[in-house]
């Protein structure tokens, strides 16, 4: 379990300016390049000694590589391709050979200035960031009709987040957004994993009636990594919806998304018109438009809510929640050192939504981030008990394609309930499967102290995207259960 160590030291400065000769009159006197051109100008001495370095913006793969000079001291990026993944403007502007990154305007004295013609005549090729001269160590240079600037003085100057990791050859970018947007969710994850329901209205014939708003959203899987998510309520999953058997219930759907969209009440059993079928049981509810669910929560058990339109999109990127039946009459049979049943009464009661996104991958394909509750490892919230105390932990599995078998280390668990109904044998096992749509109900009585994996069986479903994926630091589907003596 332990981490790749990343190196972080950054490559050396340019000891020396660098002129750009022969390449300044052919290049400057037009556009900066948008892709580079693969017959390509040489790089007058900045032939890359190490290719294949790649270029994460939040966590997203650029086509576009960084390359390494032939001493290593100096590690420069592609600044139209970083620019571009950040949804900046970036402009060239011939005259003054400057590249202007911002919606600000640069002004003009300080663009016709003495120092900055002088500059400009020199070859070297001016950097400006929303209206401001950029101060870097380092001119930006051309390199194969691209400009390239030295990554971590344009991370200093862009105020992002840098590192260098040797090991897998990777330049990585984080925005305040992302970082910010991590720490914005953590509760709703925690809250979802410690099986906290959202707070229902109460109408005056005891109806319990929750609103799910559908929307596009920010949403962070792993810290640095940044993604629009298909949300319920701004979040992926979608907030827990906790009720109790016998009680009435209504769901007010609100559809701000940019497309049509159902909520699909998954495992419960409902009137045919409240089972959220598009073009059988209801029309799909278009952009702007509400549509309310109402139905008695029939019976006890663990289930799901997600979209039930445009399925691999939408529910691939974020739309579903929990939905928990609890019993009328609580679980109170104490635990007797014995079998585990669905009846046992247990110290805590959590969940765990199995799933995944696609950061650099189709939704053809697998996701290359693997997630639980929205989160992948090694920012997965642990599960922290004491010795001797007895958990339930509900398992959804509501990936699009995925079977995941989740095994525990260090000890054993009764799978208590399938699909929302409670087993009369419970089967003691530390390697449980689900497959798409299915939900475990298991058990386990912390009885050996140290901190424990919780993880997939399926190897590749515990990897942190693609460049990760033949690495040796895990991720995904991963999670520790920490057990106190």
């Amino acid at each position: 379990m332990s981490k790749r160590s990343q190196g972080t030291s950054r490559p050396g400065k340019v000891k020396a300016a660098l002129v750009l000769m022969t390449m300044v009159s052919g290049i400057l006197s037009g556009a900066v390049s948008a892709h580079p051109d693969s017959s390509g100008t040489s790089m007058s001495g900045m032939e890359a000694s190490e290719a294949g370095t790649q270029i994460s913006v939040n966590g997203h793969t650029l086509a576009a590589q960084a390359h390494m000079n032939d001493d290593l001291t100096d590690l420069r990026v592609p600044l139209r391709d970083v620019i571009e993944a950040l949804g900046l403007p970036l402009k060239w502007d011939a005259k003054h050979k400057a590249v202007l990154i911002g919606q600000e305007q640069v002004p003009s004295a300080m663009l016709d200035s003495v120092e900055m013609r002088h500059h400009a005549q020199m070859g070297h090729i001016g950097l400006y960031i929303h209206g401001q001269r950029a101060k870097v160590d380092a001119d930006p240079m051309m390199m194969k009709n691209s400009v390239y600037v030295l990554a971590e003085d344009f991370a200093q100057a862009m105020d992002l987040k840098y590192t260098y990791d040797a090991g897998i050859h990777q330049v990585k970018f984080m925005t305040q957004a992302a970082a910010d947007q991590f720490t914005t969710e953590q509760k709703q994850v925690e809250d979802v994993l410690n099986g906290v329901g959202m707070a229902p209205h109460i109408t005056a014939d005891g109806t319990k009636e929750f609103t799910l708003t559908a929307g596009l959203h920010d949403w962070s899987p792993l810290k640095g990594v940044l993604t629009t998510a298909w949300t319920f309520n701004g979040q992926a999953p979608g907030p827990t919806i906790r009720v109790t058997e016998g009680d009435r219930v209504r769901i007010v759907f609100n559809n701000n998304l940019p497309e049509p969209s159902t909520v699909h009440l998954h495992g419960l059993l409902l009137p045919n018109a409240m089972d959220g079928v598009p073009g059988l049981t209801q029309p799909a509810v278009q952009s702007g438009k509400s549509f309310t669910y109402e139905f008695t929560a029939s019976h006890a058990g663990t289930f799901m809510y997600h979209s039930h339109y445009d399925d691999m999109k939408q529910i691939g990127s974020g739309m579903y929640g929990a939905f928990i039946i609890d019993p009328k009459q609580p679980a109170n049979a104490a635990d007797n050192g014995g079998t585990l049943t669905d009846s046992t009464k247990t110290d805590h009661d959590y969940t765990m939504l199995l799933s995944g996104f696609h950061i650099n991958t189709t939704m053809e394909g697998e996701e290359d981030y693997y997630t639980i509750n929205g989160r992948s490892y090694p920012d997965t919230p642990p599960i922290e008990v004491k010795q001797g105390e007895t958990s339930r932990i509900r398992l959804i599995n509501i990936d699009t394609m995925e079977i995941h078998t989740m095994h525990l280390h260090g000890m054993d668990f009764y799978v208590v309930a399938r699909n929302g109904s409670p087993l009369t044998n419970p089967e003691r096992m530390n390697n449980v499967m689900l497959g798409p749509g299915e939900t475990v109900d298991l058990m386990f009585r912390a009885d050996n102290p140290g901190n424990w994996s919780f993880h997939c069986h399926i190897l590749d479903h515990t990897m942190n995207g693609e460049s990760d994926m033949s690495g040796g630091e895990m991720g995904g589907l991963v999670t520790i259960v920490k057990v106190k003596p």
